[in-house]
């Protein structure tokens, strides 16, 4: 059962009282770079990716809205640090939200900011990290429910409700511990995400410690799996975390077997190449990528189309049962088929 909150908009997103978990991610590339910004949203949309960070460094970036936000079929959130003038810029450019961080926006800035949001009828996510609390304080749960208290009031004594709130360490333990909080004190929705969580493995394992205990309770209405990794690696993560707890149905299962000495196949290379394709489908679809016909069929019966390598060819399955045996290029060509008419 979701924990139900007060809903939020940004742009046409909906964020929070029931609404699907909306997985967002940020670009690593410049913003004033704007046709590698738009290659990338548009890379990024095609796999699902609903709502688009960017940092804002210099005035540069905060005027590349004006022509980003007309340009891309993506919510844009102007990532803001130090400069309140930045913000107000990249606001009156089209951004649809700002994050600030409470450790380096001064309170009179905030002050300042409200009136723009409020006209453009934009969100502001306030986003509380281990850096946000002060300098002297330790990054504890009080702490950083303390740092948000003091923000999230600053917005209600100015009539401004339109926040969405995130409190992440690098600490996946300290980072569930103070979404729980916040859960608990809080109505606005909660933005998922332990920061600085690593490469692409160290990283999602991380992310599922600090996640998976939330999203099982109820709590999250959007979230980022942050990685060192690319910006789309952090967007399937995201929906592969939310499949794997049945919070979602329309994202494939692909499984792939670690492989054994009976491997006659190169399934790294295979198993890239059915990803490649996948992770553009939208459909309850379980695909199976096995490295061989001894346990292929039976370990993944319950796949609704599999591949099980054998010497120079693959068998192809459906629900356990053998159904064609074909070359790779073959097999790639059946299953992709397959996929497409699921």
């Amino acid at each position: 059962m979701r924990k139900l909150t007060k809903e939020v908009h940004v742009g046409n997103i909906r964020l929070g009282n029931n609404n699907p978990i909306v997985v967002q991610t940020m670009a690593n590339i410049k913003t004033s770079k704007i046709d590698e910004i738009l290659s990338l949203e548009e890379r990024l949309s095609k796999i699902g990716n609903k709502l688009l960070r960017l940092s804002v460094l210099d005035e540069d970036d905060a005027n590349a809205f004006k022509i980003l936000s007309k340009k891309s079929n993506t919510p844009l959130i102007a990532d803001i640090h130090f400069n309140i003038n930045y913000a107000i810029q990249a606001i009156e450019n089209g951004a649809k939200a700002i994050r600030i961080n409470p450790g380096n926006m001064k309170k009179e800035d905030v002050y300042k900011l409200i009136p723009f949001a409020k006209k453009h009828d934009i969100a502001i996510r306030i986003g509380v990290n281990s850096g946000s609390i002060g300098q002297g304080k330790k990054a504890t749960l009080d702490n950083m429910i303390l740092s948000m208290r003091d923000y999230v009031s600053i917005f209600e004594e100015s009539g401004f409700t339109n926040l969405v709130l995130s409190l992440k360490s690098s600490d996946p333990n300290l980072t569930k511990e103070v979404y729980f909080k916040a859960s608990e004190v809080f109505p606005y929705p909660l933005h998922l995400g332990v920061t600085e969580a690593g490469g692409s493995y160290f990283g999602a394992i991380k992310s599922c410690i600090g996640l998976i205990p939330l999203l099982e309770n109820g709590i999250g209405d959007t979230i980022r799996i942050s990685l060192c990794s690319s910006p789309e690696d952090e967007v399937l993560a995201a929906y592969q975390l939310l499949k794997g707890l049945n919070l979602i149905t329309d994202f494939p299962n692909l499984v792939c077997c670690p492989t054994c000495g009976r491997t006659q196949v190169d399934l790294k290379r295979v198993y890239q190449l059915v990803l490649d394709k996948v992770k553009y489908v939208k459909k309850d679809i379980k695909i199976a990528i096995m490295g061989c016909p001894v346990n292929g069929p039976g370990e993944a019966k319950d796949a609704d189309i599999g591949l099980a390598g054998g010497v120079d060819h693959f068998l192809i399955f459906k629900k356990g049962k053998p159904v064609a045996n074909l070359s790779e290029d073959e097999a790639l060509v059946y299953l992709f088929n397959e996929i497409d008419n699921f």
